[in-house]
């Protein structure tokens, strides 16, 4: 829209002589021009590789569409290392992995839960030793993790929300220190450890509401575990203001390890990611919405009400009928490379069932979508499509090398490294 200012001076700059007659149209453009001179609108065409995208920039926000193409003409995940066993050693058979991260020498620290046990790996998977034991001691934990990171000094942090605490390991696995935290929110992605050692833990910040999103936002803790401030949730145009329910679009954000933050809302294959300076890069995809199959549809609404017969105390809300089509996307997470990964909705398959049907639990799926990710850089430029591996799930993820749980055929657990390829 122009404004009345840029007019007055488009007037100004009209030539006074009453012989020299000026165009209308002429008028117009030297409008457009002084307007967005004055906004710093600029519009330019990008291409690497195949990539073809429309980069505008309005003021601080650099707007990126991806109009055909990818930088990749292809990638993969190849599987390089997997751990664990069916039967034999106890270090080497997992009964729920929850957390693990590299060591940064091509081993690993997981945390296996129904153990409970911290282990570390070797680049070859051999099992090196186990950090601490069950227990509120001093570096021990209880059976669940919420996170694990290694810092620029070597020593490992883990959320223990247990013990109400983010315990410190020294590379030799005693016991470093201790930084308590109240905890109560068990959820995904709960902790981040930046380039400065900060960590910055998911919360709840107020008491859950009756049809409306959880508050959830972060605790800011500097390097050495004081308490800085807490941070809420970024907020965006168009987010729900109820509780949502299934394959209805969602809003999803995260923060990075380089310092951004990347939120969205999966209504439409677009998200924001915001800089530390203020500057804001919006990505857009173009986006032809997924129909739900029957079987997939009836499948997933049986589970919802299910869920809408057996409400807990922490579901505040009647969960609404699972509509005919799926949003774009159902995951953003903030590599740590910097990167940005979105999981888009694609077609569900059938599955032979794992689970017999059981009063206190939902009914089992048999449907379900391979994992796809589409890859972005933080400057909104779309590398490509990844797809994982079947039965597998990323947990930890880098520029080239990844971590995953991977599920055998008797549902036995192993932790795999992976590494991209892409060209």
């Amino acid at each position: 829209m122009v404004d009345v200012h840029s007019i007055r001076i488009a007037m100004i700059l009209k030539p006074r002589c009453a012989e020299q007659e000026q165009s209308p149209w002429k008028l117009l453009w030297a409008v457009l021009a002084i307007a967005s001179a004055i906004t710093g609108c600029t519009r330019n065409q990008d291409t690497i590789g195949s990539w073809q995208s429309e980069r505008e920039v309005r003021g601080d926000t650099t707007i990126v569409t991806t109009v055909g193409g990818s930088v990749w003409s292809r990638a993969s995940l190849v599987e390089e290392l997997r751990i664990g066993a069916l039967a034999g050693l106890d270090e080497y058979i997992f009964g729920r992995i929850d957390e693990l991260t590299p060591d940064g020498s091509g081993g690993v620290y997981i945390f296996d839960g129904q153990a409970p046990a911290l282990r570390q790996y070797d680049a070859e998977g051999r099992y090196i030793g186990t950090f601490g034991g069950d227990g509120a001691g001093p570096g021990e934990y209880r059976d669940v993790a919420l996170g694990l990171a290694v810092r620029s000094d070597g020593r490992l942090v883990m959320r223990d929300p247990r013990n109400n605490r983010v315990n410190v390991y020294n590379p030799d696995g005693s016991p470093s220190d201790h930084w308590p935290v109240a905890s109560g929110l068990f959820t995904s992605d709960a902790m981040v450890l930046d380039t400065a050692d900060h960590l910055y833990l998911k919360i709840l910040l107020e008491r859950p509401e009756p049809d409306r999103p959880w508050n959830i936002g972060l605790l800011h803790l500097d390097e050495t575990g004081e308490i800085v401030d807490s941070i809420p949730p970024p907020s965006i145009s168009g987010e729900p203001m109820d509780a949502g329910g299934t394959m209805l679009p969602a809003k999803y954000w995260a923060r990075s390890p380089q310092g951004y933050t990347v939120v969205g809302v999966s209504r439409d294959y677009s998200f924001e990611i915001r800089h530390p300076d203020g500057r804001v890069t919006r990505v857009i995809r173009s986006h032809t919405p997924v129909d739900l199959t029957p079987g997939e549809r009836a499948e997933l609404q049986a589970q919802v009400d299910w869920m809408n017969e057996n409400r807990g105390q922490f579901m505040t809300a009647v969960l609404p009928e699972v509509p005919s089509t799926k949003p774009a996307y159902s995951e953003i997470r903030a590599a740590y490379d910097g990167r940005i990964w979105v999981r888009r909705h694609v077609t569900a398959v059938k599955r032979e069932a794992t689970a017999e049907p059981t009063p206190d639990r939902p009914p089992p799926r048999t449907w379900f979508e391979p994992t796809l990710y589409d890859v972005f850089e933080p400057a909104g430029t779309y590398l490509g499509e990844v797809q994982v591996p079947d039965r597998s799930l990323l947990v930890w993820i880098g520029r080239e090398e990844l971590w995953g749980v991977y599920r055998g055929e008797m549902d036995e657990m192993y932790a795999v490294r992976l590494r991209l390829i892409s060209e």
